[in-house]
Parts: structure tokens; C-alpha cells; sequence
């Protein structure tokens, strides 16, 4: 084939970016900017991701929120209880960076305090809470899933973070989301379930898939009794390379990895 043929085609955007566009600050033009068609397709994708942890067995009975940044000052968020599989687009709230409600006919979620810090720790455009079977069955007994196993999980998921449990809502557990937060995207938050952020809530779900197959994985894996195996340093080297290149965070100084140990075994190192 002539190379002259060749396309390369740019990356799909599907973050909504609202910096350098004016405020809304009077009711009218909240309102106005509330029911426009960008922030109506923003609420329809976060109905979208909402029905799809909800398909997954991410949440049940009124679980999980999900939020996207859509200004200076302003939030997107799913209500207050409210069946993520069931939620339409007139439910979504719009709140202030002070977790204030702007607009919207039902109450914002609690949770949106994460949401919000884990925003301003990292600058992430979307948030996504949930709790995923896989992963809570690594944090109900307290532990992370190791890195060094798989490409993917360590190029999209990082070094994954347990985060002190607080008591949901609460101004304390945002703060301990939002320091784990710069360690990676997908944090796990104790007794509780995980929160990841994204360039857009789409990202953010790709996370929480992303997370729970590997804890999944990692899992059935144990079932065998013998040592997972770890790839050597050069390897874990190249996937940081990879994560790095995609902008996702490595935290300064974090050593290659965050075990060499499994369900009691001491892991098996392969390759370079």
C-alpha cells in the first residue's frame, strides 16, 4: 500500500471543556445554561454511564454517582436516591465547587464532596463512584491488588491507593479520597467501594471496568495456590513509560511495586 495513503486520525475528544467559557451567576442565566444543548448532552452521557455500572452489577438499589465539571464553578451530579440504571436526564443537579446546589428538582448526591476534592487534588474532569464486587472483596479485607501482573492494569489503573475510611458524605472522607487521589486515578476507598476519576465520566467507567476485571482476575488466580507471576523491573519501567505518555499521574519517588506477595505466597518474578 502507498504510504502517501496513510491517515492518522486524532483521538476521539469526548471531555465537555468549559475553560476560557463565561459563568452563569444570576438564576436566569443558570437556568438558561442548565437547559442548553452541550449540558444536556453532558447529562445524557452521565444517564448513559449511569445505566451501564448499573447493567455490570456496579451498584444496587440507589448506589454509585457519577458527576462532570462543567465550569469554573460548577458541577454536574446524579441525585440523591436514585437508581442509577433508571436515572433521566431531568434528574441530574448542577452544584457550585462548594458542593451547593444551583439547580435541579431533586437533591444533589452527599457524595459529591468526593467528587469535588478529588477534582480539585487532581484535575480531573469527572467522577465516578461505585462499588464493584471484585474490587470490594479486595477492600472489605483491606488490600489493593498488586501491580507488576498485567500491562493494562498497570498502565490505566497505576499503583491503586486505599483511602481511610470515613463516613460517607462527610468532609473527612473527601479529603482522604482526595490526597489518595494523587497516587492514581482509581482509588479504594475503605469499607466502602472505589471512586475514579477521568477526563470524562466515560473514562472514569472505562477505570471502574478496568479495576474490577483485574481484581477479578487476580482472584480466580489465587483459587490456583500457587505464586501469581510478576514481570521484571524493565517491564513495570515500560508500562509507567506508557501511562506517563497517556497523562495519567505516577506519583514522585513510588518505588516499581507496591507487593511481592499474594494471598500468602511470595509472587514469582519473570522476564526482564
Amino acid at each position: 500500500m502507498d504510504s502517501k495513503l496513510y491517515i492518522n486520525p486524532p483521538l476521539v475528544d469526548r471531555a465537555y471543556h468549559w475553560e476560557g467559557k463565561k459563568q452563569p451567576r444570576t438564576r436566569k442565566e443558570l437556568d438558561a445554561f442548565f437547559k442548553s444543548a452541550a449540558i444536556r448532552k453532558v447529562k445524557q452521557q452521565i444517564c448513559e454511564m449511569g445505566r451501564r455500572i448499573y447493567s455490570k452489577g456496579y451498584t444496587d438499589g440507589n448506589g454509585g454517582n457519577l458527576s462532570v465539571r462543567v465550569g469554573e464553578d460548577l458541577v454536574l451530579c446524579s441525585p440523591t436516591l436514585c437508581c442509577k440504571g433508571f436515572m433521566k436526564e431531568e434528574d441530574i443537579c448542577l452544584v457550585d465547587m462548594n458542593a451547593g446546589q444551583l439547580c435541579g428538582y431533586r437533591p444533589r448526591t452527599s457524595e459529591v464532596k468526593v467528587h469535588i476534592a478529588m477534582m480539585k487534588a487532581t484535575g480531573m474532569n469527572a467522577c465516578m463512584h461505585c462499588h464493584p464486587p471484585h474490587c470490594n472483596a479486595f477492600i472489605f479485607a483491606g488490600q489493593v491488588p498488586p501491580n507488576g501482573i498485567n500491562p493494562e492494569a498497570d498502565i490505566f489503573l497505576g499503583q491503586i491507593p486505599l483511602a481511610p475510611y470515613g463516613t460517607p458524605g462527610t468532609d473527612e472522607v473527601a479529603a482522604s479520597v482526595a490526597e489518595a487521589a494523587k497516587r492514581s486515578n482509581v482509588v479504594f476507598m475503605e469499607n466502602h467501594g472505589i471512586v475514579c476519576g477521568g477526563r470524562d465520566i466515560e473514562e472514569a467507567e472505562w477505570f471502574a471496568e478496568n479495576a474490577d476485571a483485574f481484581c477479578q482476575c487476580c482472584l480466580l488466580a489465587g483459587l490456583h495456590k500457587k505464586p501469581l507471576q510478576q514481570v521484571g523491573k524493565k517491564s513495570v519501567q515500560d508500562f509507567l513509560s506508557i501511562r506517563k505518555a497517556m497523562g495519567l499521574s505516577i506519583p514522585e519517588g513510588q518505588p516499581l511495586y507496591n507487593t511481592q506477595t499474594f494471598a500468602g505466597y511470595k509472587m514469582k518474578r519473570v522476564g526482564k
